[in-house]
């Protein structure tokens, strides 16, 4: 995974100064909160949704039907982290309050603004199955398990199923299916062109929100620090041993794999917190921390799984 590594860290410079550029954007005041939001619902609901549309619509029927094993162990794995992350969560040293959040910032990742947009950067359309399968997971789990972990219990609403997420990666897959070709076809072909413009976008959100997150909440809520080496290190290294030592996955797919799992806290937590009726602030300064921090583990899980 050498070669992997000095793509990685490559592409993890410009979402870098991408983020820095988000931050100067809202700390200048160019961007107040309401242009942030309407920043993000551009990204979330028409730039994300389009790439993973054309990029699944350009795989193989294949290649879509054999991304049942992707599947089944990104649903395996995500059991395997919530379930430690809750039990690290119920230390008495995680306050009552905050043992639902401390277990989103600790299982939940950024597969749609950082992972997707970072594996298609690195491996092209050969992605397009990889996004699929896993986005589908942590989108389900994400807006449905969420709310029932941070609250401790209830009724699942399967209305939160239906998303943009969800929507694009089911056209997309209906596309494949159906064996529609719609290459060289102008409306396809600028909707490529748009959907590729997700890792700019998502990027410079992120450092916007991060701005106006602001730098202090972190130090009112330093027990974030210890979700970090969980969700950036030690869970992705735990996927190559369980998923590549066994040979279950392989090559780019076990890369992709593990990139995915790899990615900081989503930025979307708080607003599941919220949806609990809790203070999102605990959640924030842990997708903040923990996204900072992913710009250097992230190339170094590659290069220390490649050599383990």
């Amino acid at each position: 995974m050498t070669s992997d590594t000095a793509v990685l860290i490559g592409q993890m410079k410009i979402i870098a100064s991408l983020i820095a550029i988000g931050i100067f954007e809202q700390r200048s005041g160019l961007f107040d909160d309401k242009l942030i939001n309407a920043f993000s619902a551009i990204t979330s609901k028409l730039i994300l949704p389009v790439m993973l549309i054309t990029l699944i619509g350009s795989v193989s029927r294949a290649e879509l039907i054999g991304s049942w094993k992707f599947f089944l162990c990104s649903v395996g794995f995500y059991a395997i982290t919530v379930s430690v992350s809750r039990l690290i969560s119920n230390l008495p040293a995680i306050p009552s309050g905050q043992k639902g959040m401390h277990t989103l910032i600790m299982s939940f990742g950024n597969a749609g603004f950082i992972g997707v947009p970072l594996i298609v950067s690195v491996f092209g359309d050969s992605a397009g199955t990889a996004a699929a399968a896993f986005s589908f997971v942590e989108a389900t789990l994400c807006w449905v398990a969420g709310p029932l972990i941070v609250a401790g219990g209830g009724r699942v609403d399967l209305k939160k199923l239906v998303s943009p997420i969800t929507a694009s990666i089911l056209i997309g897959a209906a596309i494949v299916l159906l064996n529609m070709n719609f290459s060289g076809n102008v409306l396809w072909d600028t909707m490529k062109d748009v959907g590729g413009t997700c890792k700019y976008f998502a990027s410079i959100y992120i450092g916007m929100n991060i701005g106006r997150m602001g730098i202090k909440k972190l130090g009112g809520n330093l027990r974030v620090f210890a979700a970090a080496p969980f969700k950036l290190l030690v869970f992705p290294v735990a996927a190559y041993l369980l998923f590549g030592k066994t040979g279950i996955l392989t090559g780019d797919t076990l890369t992709m794999f593990i990139v995915l799992f790899a990615t900081p806290s989503g930025m979307v937590l708080p607003i599941v917190a919220e949806m609990s009726g809790l203070n999102g602030e605990y959640v924030s300064a842990g997708c903040m921390a923990s996204t900072i921090l992913c710009l250097f583990t992230i190339p170094f899980v590659i290069w220390l799984t490649g050599i383990i």
